[in-house]
């Protein structure tokens, strides 16, 4: 069934079709707020201008703007009629953006920014978001003929991050949204008019799964703000409207409890706190389990997945620990010797809704999708039926002929006191030998060299290829927009002296 019919459907039968929906909070505090009737029939409107403008089922639509209603209606009335959206991230660089325009040759681009239209390999109707919006006021909502879906059939694609090269393009089928929201229902508890808020951008997977659809589908009202990562402004939030969920990223939980006008009393109002996108480092994780008295959970999925795939109980977790699997997704790990493990290995994960597939990519496609499973490159180990996260199989290092997994160096030191963060990355010297760098990210009144010699006192134990070659305090983190930590940008802050 299609995605749009999915949550009309739900919205009729259960009976919230006039609850809200969602609510957009803009500059200033100002208020947005539609029910379910009025996002069905705001994206029925923009089903019909597509349908105006000649677009067909299968064509593509590039969004690109920030977080709003607008967005998600645009997002809905596409696959109301078949049409595939790619949320956009407006951020990106150009070159980034231009890519994804040719590897994708959308029909029509919506988009905040101004583009290079001639460096397009493709023809292609260009609107800014102010005069499609001004487009949308002149259409009348007319009944549209529902079209014939399949569940395997493309509904919308969404790029990777493009960390680690350029962003692959994920085909998602109409099936994935009957998945999205076992977290929310069946470990969270979240019923019909429950609050969430989030601080993701919508065309990052996590906020698209747990945010867009999911809600969406159990009848949820949706908080977002404009300016979400630097100031979600959490304290207003939860006073005003008395969210049961938060979902957000490690760096944004950290920013909140070394923010002094946070009021964290006001935060123990909220019943969860669900963090992903990375790991939540051990000393974050202590500081908010004194602080707060509502969990912090640690939770895992992939841009394939679009759902939590594993995630921590709540009142039930341990330090460094992501949980264990949601109950309904097959997942296994394989080792080096390419058998299975109950201990350690290479993560593989399995749902007849996920990602079968990226767009014109066969490489990638046949190293990550094999027999219904998703090889997710990222290395996991089991104790006493706790998993945890040991890094990325592409960010494993080669040092002197041997492998240095950068998560064991960053696990040994992460609960230090005075180290809000830490990580590894490779780099190569003036003489083209590969070495570790440890960047250590700590509060600016901090003794920095102080800091250093405890540091190099904790990894003495490693062996030598293991250690750190060189070993920095930052007190700024380059960031994503999605709020992650850029590791390749961390090498500018390794000087020439420092090789």
């Amino acid at each position: 069934m299609n995605i749009f019919d999915t949550i009309e459907n739900n919205a009729i039968k259960n009976k919230y079709i006039n609850n809200t929906a969602v609510t957009q909070i803009t500059s200033g505090n100002k208020i947005k707020a539609i029910s379910y009737k009025e996002l069905i029939d705001q994206s029925t409107k923009v089903s019909q201008l597509l349908l105006n403008l000649g677009i067909q089922s299968k064509d593509k639509i590039y969004i690109s703007s920030s977080d709003s209603i607008n967005f998600i209606t645009s997002f809905l009335g596409a696959i109301k009629v078949g049409v595939i959206p790619i949320p956009g991230n407006s951020e990106l660089p150009q070159s980034q953006t231009l890519h994804i325009l040719n590897d994708s040759s959308p029909s029509i681009i919506l988009s905040d920014k101004t583009l290079d239209i001639n460096q397009l390999k493709f023809s292609s109707l260009l609107y800014t978001n102010r005069n499609w919006k001004k487009l949308l006021s002149d259409i009348k909502i007319k009944k549209i003929k529902k079209i014939n879906t399949k569940n395997n059939q493309a509904a919308f694609l969404i790029y990777s991050s493009g960390t680690t090269g350029l962003p692959k393009a994920i085909i998602h089928q109409h099936a994935i949204i009957k998945n999205t929201y076992f977290l929310h229902k069946n470990i969270l508890k979240l019923k019909t008019k429950d609050k969430i808020f989030t601080t993701s951008k919508l065309f990052f997977a996590y906020a698209l799964g747990n945010n867009f659809f999911a809600p969406l589908i159990i009848g949820l009202n949706t908080i977002f703000n404009d300016n979400l990562i630097e100031n979600p402004n959490l304290t207003y939030i939860i006073k005003k409207f008395n969210p049961k969920a938060v979902f957000s990223v490690p760096t944004v939980y950290r920013r909140l409890l070394e923010d002094p006008k946070t009021n964290r009393k006001k935060l123990s109002e909220t019943k969860y706190y669900i963090s992903a996108g990375e790991r939540i480092p051990d000393k974050l994780y202590n500081d908010w389990k004194s602080k707060v008295k509502s969990p912090l959970l640690n939770c895992y999925g992939t841009t394939e997945t679009l759902a939590i795939v594993i995630a921590t109980r709540p009142f039930n977790s341990k330090l460094g620990s992501t949980g264990k699997p949601i109950e309904n997704i097959q997942t296994k790990l394989i080792n080096k010797r390419e058998q299975l493990s109950k201990t350690n290995g290479l993560l593989y994960i399995r749902h007849s809704t996920f990602s079968k597939a990226y767009l014109n990519n066969n490489i990638n496609n046949h190293k990550t999708f094999s027999k219904g499973w998703i090889r997710t490159g990222d290395i996991w180990s089991i104790k006493n039926k706790h998993w945890y996260y040991q890094g990325r199989e592409d960010d494993l290092i080669k040092v002197a002929g041997k492998w240095v997994n950068p998560k064991e160096i960053e696990n040994l030191i992460s609960d230090m006191d005075n180290i809000l963060d830490c990580f590894c990355i490779a780099f190569h010297t003036k003489q083209g030998t590969l070495r570790i760098a440890l960047f250590l990210y700590v509060n600016k009144n901090k003794n920095e060299n102080l800091i250093i010699k405890q540091v190099k006192t904790k990894i003495d134990s490693l062996p030598n290829y293991k250690k750190p070659y060189i070993i920095k305090v930052i007190y700024k983190l380059p960031q994503t927009a999605t709020g992650k930590v850029k590791r390749n940008d961390l090498q500018m802050f390794i000087k020439g002296k420092d090789l």
